[in-house]
């Protein structure tokens, strides 16, 4: 009878000690993110069969395995429950531990296991320990209590997505082509006139001739969760709202439900309900199967030290699938990326394949009987920078160089080369634009749909400022975006001054199709003349926080922005083009003969993955664009150098070293070349020094010059 005392107060302790190691970081994490359920379309069952998993299942088998050890010998049990303990308590302490800091992470680790066995050893000794242990044990009940009664989780479980549509009068037969890209900042767009960069960016600059183009658009929050919500329902964000159907029933979608069929893709939010949306339902165990892989993934990110969580998955990019996530490039904090990054919910996204996701779009658009609603919000330009503007990849790094906690760091270059690579993937966006209008051309619906192009909210690149939280220092880059509307058999152009926001989208799509919105909304019609304009411009941020900016000082900002990005990349001429930023960009194009060479230097560089270049495919889907390597300075070579990349004897990019490390290793290097710089089949790539003398740039050999050219 005593032993069975002793094994069911052990079996408690273990319940107990799972809950405070497991299951607490789990789900305070979860219930302060519901996005992590919406996202992946997690049903009720699901959030109950994770709580019986994480609260009941897995305790109690440990718990089981014990009560086997018992079977061979009590003394086993006994073992093996110290061990269970010690472990137990290890995993509650690290991530305590590694708030303090200071140390590596294989010390940190050893540090909470030391106090994970010192507790087992005061477990087995002191009935006060015990005794603690066991008054902890409520815990086990209150903590699932919280997660699903004091959360928005109550709603992710017990809210229906079938939201009854409004009742109107509706009788609409106009197609409706719907596309919402992602950190979109209008500077991108504009050259020295303000204008859209005709050659650079030659589809946007076609559909402006085409259609309205609201040159004075801005979102209102900098958030995806709040920032598509307020396109789709025309309502100012509220942050106690989730981005789903029940939180927000009068949208787009219920607008036109009853005239439509509703096609949707890619989008991170949830608007449209389950039986509009004709979702393809995913088999129970297989939601499950991907839930738990991810939790295992956060579990980890949680308890382990960053320096170590570093070679982990990445759980920044996206809300699940984080087994196929690129590497993280910073060691912010499990809690603050998970909170603070955009969610993503298509598949294709979370593979990487978001050309395909565009192109699975356009190929589904098609004439119908019924007139179709087809929308989009796909993660471009959004990071990771992996698009040239032709569509192929050339990178398998995020492009997100020398940030952390999305805060660009101090090194200029570094952050204008993201910057660039940022630029590039808006040019695979503008190829991705003239594919989707080739498509509705082709099956003549070009000329009779409605076509609404837009943004979610921009983004920054400023050294030591926010790529994405809101400052005032930062708002005239995330604030502007693009926003494009094109009327049923509109032929030509117009540009709209007016000063208009996000929220005024879905007024005006109902304005052109003559509908009179059934529910109140915040914005009005931008074509409308009636409606004083506003005198301020407004973005949320941070919850209901908000920033009011005078269209004046927006407009001053945005133009100081646009001269600041033509002064690192020019226009989009051809012998300016975004393949030549930098300094001693003058060289690029230059023939090697051509320039003035100096002796050998004392300096070593390294070239990374230099059997790319060896036998180069032009047809193939990746194109070695980025060229990386390490310079290891010496005699007059300064870290701070400029190198210079020559592709078959032709200057193609100048770069630098950075300034901190990358995965560990002090002055790597990175440039981005022009793509037709290669010819097919063996590709000869140097890399020089530079050294001005004279007003005029020398290049100099490394002492392994030969080896490099391998």
């Amino acid at each position: 009878m005593r032993q069975r005392g002793e094994f069911f107060l052990e079996s408690l302790h273990t319940f107990t000690l799972c809950g405070f190691a497991i299951t607490q970081p789990l789900l305070d994490l979860l219930s302060r993110n519901a996005e992590f359920f919406i996202v992946r379309g997690s049903e009720p069952v699901d959030i109950v069969l994770l709580i019986l998993l994480l609260c009941v299942a897995f305790p109690a088998a440990i718990v089981v395995l014990e009560g086997g050890a018992s079977l061979i010998h009590r003394r086993v049990r006994a073992g093996l429950h110290s061990l269970v303990v010690a472990s137990l308590v290890a995993g509650i302490a690290a991530p305590i531990v590694k708030q303090v800091g200071g140390l590596p992470g294989p010390a940190l680790l050893l540090t909470a296991a030391l106090l994970g066995v010192a507790t087992a050893i005061a477990y087995n000794r002191l009935l006060v320990v015990r005794l603690f242990i066991t008054a902890l044990s409520p815990a086990v009940l209150l903590f699932p209590g919280f997660f699903l009664f004091n959360s928005p989780i109550l709603k992710v479980v017990f809210a229906k997505n079938d939201v009854e549509v409004t009742s109107a009068k509706i009788a609409v037969t106009t197609p409706v082509v719907f596309v919402i890209f992602d950190e979109f900042s209008l500077t991108a767009l504009l050259d020295e006139h303000h204008q859209i960069d005709p050659i650079r960016y030659p589809h946007f600059a076609a559909l402006a001739q085409q259609a309205t183009w609201f040159r004075n658009t801005t979102t209102v929050s900098n958030a995806t969760v709040h920032a598509v919500p307020a396109i789709l329902t025309g309502k100012y964000p509220d942050s106690s709202l989730l981005p789903m159907a029940a939180d927000h029933p009068h949208n787009l979608f219920t607008l036109l439900g009853t005239s439509h069929d509703i096609q949707v893709f890619g989008t991170a939010t949830q608007l449209c309900p389950d039986w509009l949306c004709n979702k393809e339902a995913q088999s129970l165990t297989q939601r499950m199967r991907s839930l738990l892989s991810d939790l295992g993934i956060v579990y980890l990110h949680i308890l382990l030290p960053a320096d170590l969580s570093a070679r982990l998955p990445a759980i920044t990019q996206n809300w699940m699938n984080f087994l196929n996530s690129p590497s993280p490039d910073n060691t912010a904090t499990a809690r603050e990326s998970f909170i603070k990054h955009l969610l993503t919910s298509a598949i294709e996204d979370l593979e990487g394949d978001r050309i395909g996701q565009f192109r699975h779009f356009v190929e589904a658009i098609s004439v119908t009987t019924r007139p179709t609603l087809s929308f989009l919000h796909i993660l471009l330009p959004h990071a990771p920078y992996h698009y040239l503007p032709s569509g192929k990849t050339y990178s398998t790094d995020g492009g997100l160089i020398g940030s952390a906690a999305e805060k660009w760091g101090d090194d200029e270059w570094a952050v204008t080369q993201s910057y660039q690579r940022y630029l590039l993937q808006v040019g695979c966006v503008d190829t991705l634009l003239g594919n989707l209008f080739d498509h509705l051309k082709a099956v003549g619906l070009y000329d009779q749909a409605l076509i609404v192009v837009t943004a979610d909210h921009g983004v920054s690149f400023r050294p030591n400022d926010f790529r994405r939280p809101l400052t005032k220092t930062n708002f005239h880059d995330l604030m502007p975006v693009p926003l494009f509307i094109k009327a049923p058999h509109q032929h030509e152009g117009a540009l709209n001054e007016q000063n208009v926001e996000t929220i005024d989208i879905l007024p005006t799509i109902a304005d052109i199709l003559g509908i009179r919105l059934p529910w109140p909304v915040d914005g009005h019609s931008a074509l409308t003349q009636s409606v004083p304009e506003r005198d301020t411009k407004v973005i949320f941020f941070e919850g209901n926080q908000n920033l009011r900016i005078a269209p004046a000082d927006l407009e001053a900002a945005v133009s100081l922005a646009v001269k600041q990005k033509l002064a690192l990349f020019g226009s989009g001429a051809p012998s300016d083009g975004l393949f030549t930023s930098g300094a001693s960009h003058e060289l690029v194009g230059q023939h090697i003969d051509e320039i003035d060479m100096g002796g050998e230097t004392k300096a070593a560089i390294e070239l990374d993955h230099a059997q790319r270049f060896a036998d180069m495919n032009p047809r193939a889907n990746f194109v070695p664009a980025q060229i990386t390597g390490t310079l290891s300075p010496n005699g007059a070579v300064s870290p701070s150098s400029q190198l210079a990349v020559a592709i078959n004897g032709t200057i193609q990019a100048v770069t630098r070293s950075w300034t901190f490390p990358m995965d560990g290793v002090l002055r790597k290097w990175s440039a981005i070349v022009d793509p037709q710089s290669f010819r097919a089949g063996r590709n000869d790539v140097e890399v020089f020094i530079i050294s001005p003398s004279k007003g005029k740039s020398i290049l100099h050999r490394p002492m392994n010059a030969q080896l490099l050219r391998r």
